[in-house]
């Protein structure tokens, strides 16, 4: 693929961790000899090595070995999720070594736009699951969440407590729903769930690193340090797994901050001093921190994206960003002073507005920026051309959720989007025809990493477990999908 285009050899050569010649094969044996040890692939190829651009190893790592799995292309109906829940609490409350003010499930996966009837979870029906343990589910988007009021309770949460900036505790008529909006919101009660002691999660974080490095990843991107422990514990966490004498890095492995993990001091780390004070890339254990991650949005799926058109089956809803232009800006230029890639969330077309609008802005604003660095729109699932054509003219990349063509494509088509908008999720054929940078990544544990499966869904469009194509359009060639 050099230069992004198929470019087959018929051999290559090898010593120890380096290729030392590739070409045709009577050339290469001929600069290697007769000692070589020769292996045929009988038809097979060699690719190079896979980027993954966009996950979130602390959360992938705590599912499923931690929190309960409700895999929700594999589970269909919410009264088989409530079952899970309920044998989960059952084991919870019968074990007599867990104090009562520590008795949580924790379950994640559950998603009401891939169930059926579309069902969503609340409080009143977890504390049917139960009433004596917390009982908190991450929706598979990872930005909703849902409690039981127990959980409530053990988080000391009532319906007087307001909102966290940027989260939302969702009532109705006043009262508290059991519907928790957006990280700052979620964490108000996931901060009261026993963690796993941290050699545990040292160790399931290795083996999920070996998972991918064998699923052909040689590059992963982490999109989100700082969203699962509270103050700079994700910080710590990277250190310890990147680091990691008993299972060295079988990869490499990039990083995007938090904006207020990027400001705190790291008391537990040489130097001490925040990472935004420092020349990016910063290393943290054998990784390197190189970006700020912002969120305009939350979840197509769950209905949390800003769209400019209401949801197809939500006509009164078309989300909401969840943050101010100006605010956004704001924050957007502090850092890119400091040299840091930008990366913003955006699902929705109203987000990728206000994302491209900041962009434009703030690149005007700093004429002498570093122009080596190529700022990022994460996502971008709902779009238009124009936008396309937007982002090609900043020199701005593109990363898309593959996913959601192949596991959400037809509530998508049925139930979020409607037909027309669902042809156009993460529009791949525009990206090429508007020479955009682009990308594909699981946004993990969303989705599992899976480069070729990516690639597959690129030139085909077909939906999970389906011969149907969503949005013919937007196929691309294979040689087109190998270079996101």
């Amino acid at each position: 693929m050099a230069g992004g285009t198929f470019s087959p050899v018929e051999a290559l050569a090898i010593r120890g961790t380096s290729i030392t010649a590739t070409g045709r094969l009577q050339d290469v044996q001929s600069l290697v000899g007769d000692t070589a040890t020769m292996v045929d692939l009988s038809g097979q190829c060699i690719l190079p090595g896979f980027v993954e651009p966009h996950l979130h190893l602390c959360l992938s790592a705590l599912t499923p070995s931690f929190l309960t799995p409700l895999t929700p292309w594999k589970i269909k109906k919410r009264s088989r999720a409530l079952d899970i829940l309920k044998e989960a609490a059952e084991k919870v409350i019968n074990n007599p070594n867990i104090p009562d003010d520590k008795k949580w499930v924790a379950a994640y996966g559950y998603d009401p736009s891939l169930i059926e009837d579309h069902l969503g979870l609340c409080a009143k029906t977890l504390d049917e699951v139960s009433a004596a343990v917390g009982i908190f589910v991450l929706n598979q988007s990872g930005h909703i969440a849902y409690v039981n009021h127990r959980a409530f309770e053990l988080a000391n949460i009532n319906d007087n407590t307001e909102s966290p900036a940027g989260g939302t505790l969702v009532k109705r008529d006043g009262r508290l729903t059991g519907e928790l909006l957006e990280t700052p919101a979620i964490r108000m009660v996931s901060q009261y769930i026993p963690p796993l002691d941290p050699a545990t999660v040292i160790r399931l974080s290795a083996e999920k690193l070996g998972e991918w490095s064998a699923k052909g990843c040689t590059t992963v991107f982490d999109a989100g340090i700082g969203t699962v422990n509270p103050g700079v514990q994700d910080v710590y966490f990277l250190a310890a797994v990147t680091n990691n004498q008993e299972h060295p890095l079988p990869l490499r492995f990039v990083a995007a901050v938090t904006e207020s993990v990027a400001g705190e001091p790291l008391p537990k780390l040489d130097p001490s001093i925040p990472l935004g004070a420092r020349t990016p890339p910063v290393s943290i254990g054998n990784a390197k921190v190189q970006a700020i991650k912002f969120w305009a949005d939350g979840s197509t799926q769950g209905f949390t994206a800003a769209l400019n058109e209401p949801y197809y089956a939500k006509p009164e809803d078309c989300g909401k960003l969840l943050l101010d232009t100006e605010q956004l800006q704001g924050q957007m230029s502090k850092w890119m002073k400091k040299g840091w890639q930008l990366s913003i969330h955006a699902n929705g077309d109203r987000a990728v507005d206000q994302s491209l609008e900041c962009y434009e802005t703030v690149f005007n604003q700093l004429p002498d920026r570093k122009k080596d660095i190529m700022h990022r729109i994460e996502h971008f699932t709902v779009s238009n051309t124009a936008q396309v054509e937007k982002a090609a003219s900043l020199g701005l990349g593109v990363s898309h959720t593959i996913g959601h063509v192949y596991y959400w494509g037809e509530t998508f088509r049925n139930w979020v989007l409607g037909p027309e908008r669902a042809a156009r999720i993460d529009p791949i054929k525009d990206d090429v025809d508007k020479e955009v940078v682009y990308s594909f990544h699981s946004d993990s544990p969303l989705t599992e990493p899976d480069p070729l499966l990516f690639v597959r869904t690129a030139v085909t469009r077909l939906k999970y477990d389906s011969k149907e194509v969503l949005g013919d359009a937007q196929r691309v060639t294979l040689e087109e999908a190998l270079r996101g």
